[in-house]
């Protein structure tokens, strides 16, 4: 099974698999800007001083349902520990889920490129921020409610 897809990084970057149980937009941002702070106080250059940053809380630890290492930098949401951030060196191994893949991204990743040109389509028509895009991606609700727009018996979906 496929463990990326390019919903990840749409819109500014999708946040979903960096927690679960969020509670409020609002707390997602301010959890965010939090984490922004933290990181730019510390200013980890080297993968030991990222390493420092990861291990600052314990793994699977949440603020306010959001990983302590996701943070935002012009507007895209990111962790400084992904390989794209690190020359192909995955710095999360050990402390967060890196395989796993949001309920919409695995239908999404099993879809005919036709469908997901139309997803595609359906999610930029709703021109939401990265966080309003992230919550929707997590709880189903864009997956949902595409079903539901081409098949109104396709309105409940199977995990």
């Amino acid at each position: 099974m496929a463990t990326s897809c390019i919903l990840c990084q749409l819109n500014g970057g999708c946040m979903g698999c960096c927690g679960y149980g969020f509670p409020s937009k609002k707390q997602v941002f301010e959890a965010i800007k939090a984490n922004n702070e933290e990181f730019r106080f510390l200013h980890p250059q080297t993968r030991e001083e990222l390493l420092k940053f990861r291990d600052r809380f314990p793994k699977q630890a949440l603020r306010d349902g959001v990983c302590y290492n996701l943070i935002s930098k012009n507007g895209q949401l990111l962790c400084p520990l992904h390989p794209f951030m690190n020359n192909g060196k995955d710095l999360r191994e050990g402390h967060c889920e890196i395989n796993h893949l949001c309920n919409t991204a695995i239908h999404f990743n099993s879809w005919e490129a036709e469908q997901q040109k139309e997803f595609l389509e359906f999610i930029g028509a709703k021109q939401l921020d990265n966080i309003d895009y992230s919550l929707g991606m997590d709880d189903d609700r864009w997956l949902v409610e595409f079903y539901c727009l081409k098949d109104k018996n396709k309105c409940g979906i199977s995990k």
